[in-house]
């Protein structure tokens, strides 16, 4: 089973740079790509969750999924479900803590603002510098 759970970090960086991408499903076109400040999670080229540290009033550095819940194709609904299996799964049989929030498009937005995530991208709009990194 692949592990998606990611350590919370005591520092965090200012920029997100790209340290690895790893594949999600069998035909990479579901992507984690990882960053020093937060992960991307991409469906083709259009980032649909995003794992990020965040401090609250119970827990600090708890590690946040924040997953779109937008209906873009068939196919990235699919990646959707895969994205809240995977963590199920791993919350289930792991003792970290973490949360998984879903959000329509525009809160999803909105939220990736207040974290500073950048999910431009894809059929979200704009470009997105951590989402163009390709495996060689």
């Amino acid at each position: 089973m692949k592990t998606i759970y990611k350590e919370p970090k005591t520092t965090m960086p200012q920029v997100n740079e790209v340290q690895e991408v790893r594949k999600l499903n069998s035909t990479a076109t579901l992507r984690r790509i990882e960053g020093t400040r937060y992960d991307l999670i991409v469906s083709y080229d259009t980032p649909i969750a995003y794992v990020v540290d965040v401090e609250n009033d119970t827990f600090l550095n708890e590690t946040k999924v924040i997953l779109c819940n937008h209906f873009y194709s068939m196919t990235t609904r699919k990646h959707q479900a895969i994205v809240r299996e995977l963590y199920t799964v791993n919350f289930i049989i792991s003792e970290n803590s973490y949360a998984i929030d879903e959000f329509n498009l525009d809160a999803f937005r909105t939220r990736a603002i207040i974290d500073m995530v950048d999910v431009r991208g894809g059929v979200n709009g704009g470009t997105n510098s951590n989402y163009l990194y390709k495996e060689e």
